[in-house]
């Protein structure tokens, strides 16, 4: 905004000077002539630059105002929807654990089933679990058994299948 403010004191300046010294002139040459004209002309031509670099301006500062407007909409809806996000993450969470308890699995059998659901492989979860993997395995087994499911992909279809919209 500085070089704004320069450039409308620049012109405001050229075209002050110029419509003095077209005064001056005016005087001491006796009337129009072409030294004079070229002032005139100049000092028409800053002021055109004034004007123009006036509506510039006011036409930026609208569109400033309506791209801050709409960035501030957009971030309300986007921490709106973000909540929402996280309310039915939440709802999505206590729907699985409802499942589990329902199954009556163990708390290392929840434990495997979630992290299933997360997309890691057994041998990841051993790791984040700080266990063996024929632990894990046979956790997930008793999971699967328990469920009446064939597999993981059967465990994440279950949780999962309605969510999905054809």
């Amino acid at each position: 905004m500085n070089h704004l403010k320069f450039s409308l004191s620049t012109y405001t300046i050229i075209f002050l000077i110029s419509f003095l010294d077209v005064l001056h002139d005016w005087e001491g040459m006796g009337g129009l002539n072409p030294h004079i004209m070229v002032e005139i002309a100049m000092g028409l031509i800053a002021l055109g630059a004034f004007v123009v670099l006036m509506v510039w301006s006011v036409q930026q500062n609208k569109q400033l105002k309506t791209l801050k407007e709409s960035l501030s909409s957009t971030q309300k809806e986007l921490s709106e929807s973000q909540l929402q996000a996280q309310k039915l993450m939440g709802e999505f969470s206590r729907i699985i654990q409802t499942q589990f308890d329902d199954w009556k699995l163990t708390n290392s059998e929840k434990e495997v089933g979630l992290l299933l659901l997360k997309g890691l492989t057994l041998d990841e979860i051993a790791s984040v679990r700080e266990t063996k993997e024929k632990t894990v395995r046979q956790q997930a087994s008793n999971l699967y058994k328990k469920a009446g499911l064939s597999g993981r992909h059967e465990l994440v279809a279950y949780f999962f299948e309605d969510l999905l919209i054809y």
